[in-house]
């Protein structure tokens, strides 16, 4: 892509606007990768903004705009870029004073000069994105062959009666839609956790099996409740045990299943820890390349800022991290635990990435969390798990309004 004219064509939109007070700008590819930015850079929050607005206007094939309200006295717009046959390419993200959008958003989508440099802008992003899809294609070939069977999606060795939970995530900061839930186990239909199972499924003899047996339980209820899921987006992160980061061929199971369910991808994280992380830190690497390639998030949890794991960080499928509950609860009380919670937050920042402190169930905790910049709380008292059957409300609880 020419810089020349894409600086031009982003720099000839924001002049379409003189009546706004602008605070950003961007353009972005249809991974939610800014392309343009006409001053600044974009955290976490407006990272989210562009990835929810991809989900949208993917389902709505029609919908040219969303206008979101942020709650800090701006609003964002974001402008659907699609290509000739009307699958979204891209985004257009524009953050202004509240006052100086008043709701209009659709109005200014349909400005005919604003049409007219939205689809010279999809041209260029749709060729981007043709290109890339060839060279993914070759990346997934390799990458999925050998496999096991598509047959074997529906017979995956079941080691025991399990129950998923799921536990949501609290927002104490992000304007972000995707609502977020960690997968628990529980064994039958009990309260508690097959501690017994998970240590076995960390051992080389477990080969992965729960794993799979988790993934191919959480595919199926994702895709009989596919109606819900889309009206009100969210990401579902299941924790990794040791037997499934080592074998490589538990990504490829996962990406046949995802493709045989005709789920998006980042509907799907996995949760490995830092400790397992560090010893078994080529092993993860190749887990993060291939989530990469399949566009799964990756999760890193109990997360100290270890100098091994940082590199990690680098990849786009490392969205959020969550932060060793030691670290927290330490905060309240002593400078150096306060330091590495600021920093975690900060670099989060930096990085694009959301962070989340567990284990938080007290008013306190949150407030000082929410003033150092943690996005999420996870505590019991907070939002308990509940059985992933049960969860069939989601766009009941939604808090944003589509224009």
């Amino acid at each position: 892509m020419s810089r020349t004219v894409i600086d031009e064509l982003g720099a000839q939109l924001r002049d379409l606007f003189p009546d706004l007070r602008l605070h950003c700008l961007s353009l972005h590819d249809s991974s939610g990768d800014p392309v343009w930015l006409n001053e600044g850079a974009l955290g976490p929050d407006e990272h989210g903004l562009v990835m929810d607005a991809l989900d949208g206007f993917e389902l709505e094939t029609t919908r040219r705009c969303y206008e979101r309200p942020l709650g800090n006295g701006h609003t964002a717009v974001l402008f659907a870029l699609r290509d000739a046959s009307g699958h979204r390419c891209g985004v257009v993200l524009l953050i202004s004073d509240s006052r100086t959008v008043d709701g209009r958003g659709d109005a200014r989508a349909l400005n005919p000069a604003v049409q007219l440099l939205l689809e010279q802008i999809s041209r260029i992003f749709a060729a981007r994105t043709a290109s890339a899809t060839v060279d993914a294609d070759a990346g997934a070939a390799t990458l999925i062959a050998p496999s096991l069977g598509d047959a074997d999606l529906t017979r995956v060795a079941a080691p025991a009666q399990i129950t998923l939970y799921v536990q949501q995530l609290l927002k104490l900061r992000t304007s972000g839609r995707t609502r977020r839930y960690e997968v628990l186990l529980r064994a039958g239909a009990g309260e508690h956790a097959p501690v017994d199972l998970l240590r076995l499924a960390d051992e080389d003899e477990g080969r992965g099996l729960l794993d799979r047996q988790i993934v191919t339980q959480l595919i199926t209820w994702l895709t009989q409740n596919r109606e819900q899921i889309e009206a009100e987006p969210a990401s579902f992160s299941v924790n990794l045990s040791r037997s499934a980061l080592l074998d490589p061929e538990f990504p490829p199971f996962v990406a046949r299943a995802l493709r045989a369910a005709r789920l998006n991808p980042r509907i799907l994280a996995f949760e490995i820890r830092e400790q397992l992380c560090r010893q078994e830190l080529r092993d993860t690497e190749r887990f993060v390349r291939a989530c990469e390639q399949m566009t799964c998030q990756v999760v890193i949890d109990d997360f100290t800022l270890h100098s091994d794991v940082l590199p990690l960080l680098r990849s786009k499928a490392v969205r959020l991290v969550k932060i060793d509950a030691q670290l927290t609860a330490a905060a309240m009380k002593d400078k150096l635990s306060q330091a590495i919670v600021v920093a975690i937050s900060q670099a989060s920042k930096v990085l694009g990435t959301h962070c989340v402190a567990k284990r938080i169930d007290s008013a306190m905790a949150r407030q000082w969390l929410a003033a150092v910049g943690v996005d999420f709380a996870q505590g019991f008292l907070l939002e308990g798990p509940l059985p992933l059957t049960d969860l069939a409300t989601l766009a009941s609880k939604a808090q944003v309004h589509q224009v």
